[in-house]
């Protein structure tokens, strides 16, 4: 499946169909997930915790994955963190 959108993404000529590269069942998945992403930010993770523990239902293996996405976010932002300690103002010129 991945293999074939990262196909379709190549052919400039193709129109991305992710309904053609999955069944119903992995569709409302596919959903699922998609809400969950929607509803966790990385400003204000426990809101959106209590959002999904609210409206889906999650299964314990919904709940290692979410985990890791979090854990995602947490890395992220530590990440840009550091990334903007590390900058420094541009004192040249814009063309040289």
């Amino acid at each position: 499946m991945i293999k074939k959108f990262r196909d379709m993404m190549e052919d400039d000529n193709e129109i991305i169909d992710i309904d053609s590269l999955m069944t119903d069942e992995e569709r409302a998945e596919y959903d699922k997930w998609l809400d969950i992403f929607k509803t966790i930010t990385p400003y204000n993770v426990p809101l959106g915790i209590d959002k999904i523990i609210d409206t889906i239902e999650t299964t314990r293996s919904d709940g290692v994955i979410l985990l890791a996405y979090i854990k995602f976010f947490e890395e992220r932002l530590k990440e840009m963190a550091t990334e903007k300690k590390d900058e420094k103002d541009y004192e040249g010129s814009m063309f040289g």
